[in-house]
């Protein structure tokens, strides 16, 4: 139907007319409340039955699949170079809403939280292994990182949003999902490895290899810095030289057998650690969440056929158990308690809770690899899109963590 070049550009073209109409909607209506890329992943459900269809009638499947991992590994570069643990000292709570509350060591409480849910995270799924097909083993472990990942591309933001970066919670709730999020994603890839192992010894130790001598140069001589004084003068050369990095390394990690996100990952830490210019960065930030991100969350949505999920009753209640599973298993949170009061550490564990990239990435392992059928990987993603729709709503309305960015604020101003 369509010629072969020319074709090639009518996914792209649908898939960004849909993405801006996403935005006019919220814009319209006054859905800021919502987040975008739920918008963006409820237009894809909803299109999911004919768009898929004519995708492959028309023999772009390949195109679209393209657009999917190009737009994931994109997002996962951002997620890397979000990660931030220089928080090891000790500071004092002085956002603290208890009296009496002492010094908080943030990466310290931070790490005992995370390994707290995962051994409740290894619990709920060892309750739910009665939906594993095959090696229930293997697929409870896979299942409790699932459960104890955060999505830390959406979680951060809002925090830098909402005014909390900068507190000791918005610190601690920042490397609780930075922690969770690079410990899911490095046992992807080991697992990815392991399961495939007979594949590409070489490549695998050329991977590590490559990783560690980069990691060790880029962060020794700032790369970055050097690199903007070569680049003066030279329009977007440091933006190209950080694309064929993050394309470089995504290519790696997928050759070596790993899940591709992690070299996209590892990607955004070498970039942060290299020191380039911020401009650099907030330049490629804007064109990957103004195409690549709405690109890739509306072809996730298209990966689940709305319709004919639902249409078996019994996949609701699927849906419900997990998504009660992602909040009960951030119950260790409550530990803030000692220093924070219950509307402040309620709407942290739903916003800890929020998880679609490890979802979505042990999704595509477990039925490869015939852990779980479709059905299961269908609603551990939309529970995961129904969980993160819930801690955005309850920051963005200001209920109840408005009454504590305001006291925090009003004690700077008195501070100062």
């Amino acid at each position: 139907m369509f010629e072969q070049v020319s074709g090639f550009f009518v996914p792209i073209i649908i898939l960004l007319s849909l993405a801006s109409v996403s935005s006019i909607l919220i814009s319209v209506f006054k859905l800021k409340f919502l987040p975008t890329f739920a918008v963006e992943i409820l237009i894809g459900l909803v299109i999911a039955h004919w768009f898929n269809a004519d995708m492959a009638r028309w023999g772009f499947t390949g195109v679209v699949d393209g657009i999917y991992v190009l737009g994931l590994s994109m997002m996962m570069f951002l997620s890397g170079y979000d990660v931030d643990f220089d928080v090891f000292r000790e500071v004092r709570a002085v956002d603290a809403e208890k009296k009496g509350a002492g010094h908080i060591n943030i990466f310290r409480t931070s790490f005992f939280v995370f390994a707290l849910t995962l051994l409740s995270s290894l619990v709920v799924a060892f309750l739910i292994n009665k939906y594993f097909a095959n090696d229930k083993y293997l697929g409870i472990i896979l299942l409790t990182f699932v459960f104890g990942s955060t999505f830390a591309a959406m979680v951060v933001p809002i925090l830098h949003n909402e005014g909390l970066a900068e507190t000791v919670i918005g610190r601690i709730i920042s490397t609780i999902a930075n922690l969770s999020e690079i410990v899911s994603i490095g046992f992807l890839t080991v697992l990815m490895i392991m399961l495939d192992v007979d594949r590409k010894y070489a490549v695998i130790f050329l991977l590590f290899v490559v990783l560690l001598v980069l990691y060790r140069l880029i962060r020794r001589f700032k790369i970055g810095k050097v690199f903007d004084k070569i680049a003066e003068g030279i329009d977007h050369l440091a933006t190209r030289v950080i694309i064929v990095i993050i394309l470089f390394l995504v290519f790696l990690s997928d050759l070596a057998g790993g899940e591709y996100i992690l070299g996209a990952f590892f990607a955004g830490m070498l970039v942060r650690h290299a020191q380039f210019s911020p401009k650099v960065v907030e330049s490629l930030s804007r064109i990957i969440y103004g195409i690549f991100a709405p690109l890739f969350f509306i072809v996730a949505g298209t990966r689940i056929d709305i319709f004919a999920f639902f249409s078996d009753f019994s996949n609701l209640w699927l849906v419900i158990i997990f998504f009660f599973a992602y909040l009960i298993v951030e119950a260790p949170i409550l530990l803030l308690l000692k220093w924070y009061n219950l509307g402040t550490v309620l709407p942290t564990m739903v916003l800890i809770a929020c998880t679609i990239i490890v979802p979505i990435a042990a999704g595509h392992i477990g039925l490869s690899h015939n852990l779980f059928d479709e059905t299961f990987s269908q609603a551990m993603i939309l529970a995961g899109i129904l969980v993160c729709i819930l801690g955005t709503i309850l920051f963005t309305i200001e209920f109840p963590f408005g009454h504590f960015r305001k006291k925090f604020q009003e004690q700077d101003e008195s501070d100062g």
